[in-house]
């Protein structure tokens, strides 16, 4: 998330190829790097999928998500949120690959191998089929100026709050919900798949959030996102059973695909002037990275060894409902500017 500062300066400088072919191939070559890692040697998997990894998915996310901003105007948040499937699509299709492929004749190198070789297709067409629309502004984006005005837009403030608050509890169920599935009794197997019916839920969330949007606004679908997740966060504090695994899976997936679907087109409806696009994601999306940096090591702190599962869950629970009242805020303050900016026009137009 930090790197985004970098990547989303210089997509609106114009450097969107030179992105993502540098952010491609340290993908691909870092998840290679990864199979060599040998056993016990903990700074081999940190500098290969810690910080490679890292570093190549802070500088491919900004540009392949703004540049879809080149080429759609009035259908712009239902393409966004078709293109935010793809993430939830791996989820499943990983998982699912590496967990028979790490514990099968294969092991563990040349596992990572293959799923290395299936990203670097994908990371080639991607590369070789997006394209730019609009050219890059005479005078580059200042960042200092692009930050003041964040500073003064009172609605994009409350947006990055809402969204720090989210972030700290919303990693709880995806980090935490197979093992809380398995200390309740539930088999190891299922457990596994409890996450892969998290994220098709998910997927299925991410695909829909579009259509609902143009009816609900995107403001209103984040609101009420974020207030579900919150609550479905609190009831995992009575997990206990195969159907109470499947329930919360499936709605806490499709509640958190809305949300996640979201959160490009909210920050570009967000943005004024689309040229500072890729500096506002960046400065949104670096503040946002704290709040996922914080939230799940907390969350852990809270769980002791004891496994104290009530307290971590209404921690992350409260968190995600603080953000959402941050959202309401929000949107009262962004429908105000929307309506003093009509009034405005309106004198003009008389006058």
């Amino acid at each position: 998330m930090t790197v985004g500062l970098v990547s989303g300066s210089l997509h609106d400088r114009g450097y969107f190829y030179h992105i993502m072919v540098a952010g491609s191939f340290l993908q691909s070559f870092s998840l290679f790097m990864l199979s060599l890692s040998k056993p016990d040697q903990y700074y081999q998997i940190f500098l290969s999928q810690g910080l490679g990894m890292g570093i190549a998915s802070g500088l491919i996310y900004i540009p392949s998500v703004a540049v879809i901003s080149h080429h759609f105007r009035r259908r712009r948040t239902l393409v966004l949120t078709f293109v935010a499937t793809g993430s939830p699509l791996g989820a499943i299709v990983h998982p699912i690959m590496l967990n028979n492929l790490l514990n099968g004749p294969i092991g563990f190198a040349n596992g990572v191998r293959a799923s290395a070789g299936l990203l670097s297709a994908f990371l080639l067409t991607a590369c070789l089929c997006m394209r730019t629309r609009l050219d890059a502004p005479a005078t580059p984006v200042n960042y200092i100026v692009a930050a003041r005005k964040c500073i003064r837009d009172v609605p994009f403030v409350l947006m990055i709050a809402g969204g720090f608050l989210f972030q700290i509890g919303f990693f709880y169920p995806l980090f935490f919900f197979q093992l809380d599935s398995i200390k309740h009794g539930i088999s190891i197997k299922f457990s596994f798949y409890s996450l892969v019916i998290l994220n098709a839920s998910n997927c299925v969330g991410r695909v829909t959030s579009g259509f609902i949007a143009a009816f609900t606004g995107v403001p209103n679908l984040i609101i009420i996102s974020t207030m579900l997740c919150g609550v479905l966060i609190l009831g995992m504090i009575g997990l206990s059973s195969l159907t109470s695994v499947v329930v919360l899976g499936v709605l806490y997936g499709y509640s958190s695909g809305l949300n996640t679907a979201l959160a490009a087109p909210l920050m570009a409806i967000s943005t004024p002037d689309l040229s500072e696009l890729g500096a506002r994601m960046g400065i949104c999306l670096f503040l946002l990275g704290f709040g996922s940096l914080i939230g799940t090591p907390i969350s852990g702190a809270l769980l002791t060894s004891n496994y104290t599962w009530w307290i971590p869950s209404l921690f992350s629970g409260i968190a995600s409902l603080a953000g959402a009242a941050m959202f309401v805020i929000m949107r009262v303050v962004f429908l105000r500017r929307q309506h003093v900016d009509t009034l405005l026009l309106d004198n003009g137009a008389v006058s």
